[in-house]
């Protein structure tokens, strides 16, 4: 299930502190924290939503042994496409992920895709690196929480229509 409460919690207690920061370098600290907690988050959500989904229709316990750890314990990002679609084809089909896709709402799935994208850049440029000063521009943690905002009304369709299905 895709759980909104504790990231939204976080990201606003992140902010918080970004905010009371008194030097610059604290309030990189807070903006890069914001950004790897949130895409710790949609990782989990997306994994959540492919086992919420095999586990309703996987009968036998090897198969469901294989989707837990060749399918989502091998799939390290968040890319729509690359990621989080690769892993529906894989325990849902191509057809079916197709049919899925029909039902969601065009816009928050728009919305979804290119807030992930700018995610990814960001966060792999923050997790390849350290902070060595305090000239570095990164996103404030209340722009990494409208970017959450729009990743969990996509993730939350995604989850809605899966549920829906009949495969």
């Amino acid at each position: 299930m895709v759980a909104k409460r504790h990231i939204q919690n976080n990201l606003q207690q992140i902010d918080n502190l970004y905010r009371k920061s008194k030097s610059p370098k604290k309030g990189l600290f807070y903006c890069k924290l914001a950004i790897i907690e949130l895409c710790g988050w949609i990782e989990e959500s997306m994994d959540d939503i492919v086992r919420h989904c095999a586990k309703r229709y996987v009968r036998e316990p090897e198969n469901m042994r294989f989707v837990e750890q060749s399918i989502i314990g091998r799939t390290y990002g968040f890319e729509y496409e690359r990621h989080f679609r690769n892993m529906l084809i894989q325990v849902m089909g191509i057809i079916d992920v197709e049919r899925l896709e029909r039902q969601l709402d065009p816009v928050k799935l728009q919305l979804m895709q290119s807030a992930l994208e700018t995610l990814k850049k960001c966060r792999d440029s923050e997790a390849h690196t350290h902070l060595k000063g305090a000239t570095k521009t990164l996103d404030a943690p209340s722009i990494t929480e409208s970017r959450f905002l729009m990743v969990y009304e996509g993730l939350k369709d995604i989850e809605n229509h899966v549920t829906k299905l009949k495969l």
